[in-house]
């Protein structure tokens, strides 16, 4: 006689229902440590981004932002309303824009997220660090300015003209890389990464 049958019935029921709840408690807390998310960080550290004003109006500025980590895979393109109130002029929204902008509190609240620990590369890094939602850039691990540096070894090889300012494309183009030729955020992203690994394979 098993040891359930040797017991009264009321017992057997309760000693019954107890194990089914013991085993089920296991398996949830199995299926928990297999599937539940673990941080997911993009190839590496660096991450190369982008923001671009895309619309305005109404004292509220649209803006794009990219982000692209080493390998070239888009970590982020995302529309959103900037927190800060816009004092340019309007501009007329794309008509690429399939979703609609986000919320400056969550964009904020994402790009921070992004840029953790990240070390950031950017092209004029005062103006695109400036355009990011605030506190975004207090958790990153640094931030790299691709004009500066690209301009430093312009210099060095005797390849720059004060007089004429340098755009990522000019740079681009220098480098025989080909510009981007577009103002989508990504894109421009990904231009900062040809441009930075060209640099570094200098």
């Amino acid at each position: 006689m098993s040891i359930l049958q040797r017991r009264p019935p009321a017992a057997r029921i309760a000693w019954a229902l107890e194990r089914s709840h013991q085993r089920g408690a296991e398996a949830r807390r199995g299926a928990f440590r297999l599937f539940a998310p673990r941080c997911q960080k993009a190839a590496s550290e660096q991450l190369y981004f982008s923001v671009r004003p895309v619309a305005a109006g109404g004292g509220r500025q649209l803006l794009q932002y990219g982000f692209v980590d080493d390998r070239g895979n888009i970590v982020l393109s995302v529309c959103g309303h900037a927190a800060a109130p816009w004092q340019g002029r309007d501009l007329t929204p794309p008509e690429d824009l399939a979703a609609a902008p986000m919320d400056p509190d969550w964009l904020a609240v994402l790009i921070r997220g992004v840029c953790q620990g990240a070390s950031l590369v950017t092209f004029h890094k005062v103006l695109q660090g400036g355009l990011l939602p605030p506190g975004a850039l207090d958790g990153a691990a640094s931030i790299e300015c691709a004009w500066r540096r690209y301009v430093r070894l312009a210099r060095r090889r005797g390849r720059f003209d004060r007089s004429e300012p340098v755009t990522l494309d000019d740079a681009l183009e220098t480098a025989g890389l080909g510009a981007v030729g577009a103002p989508d955020a990504a894109l421009r992203a990904l231009g900062v990464r040809e441009l930075w690994t060209w640099m570094d394979s200098l």
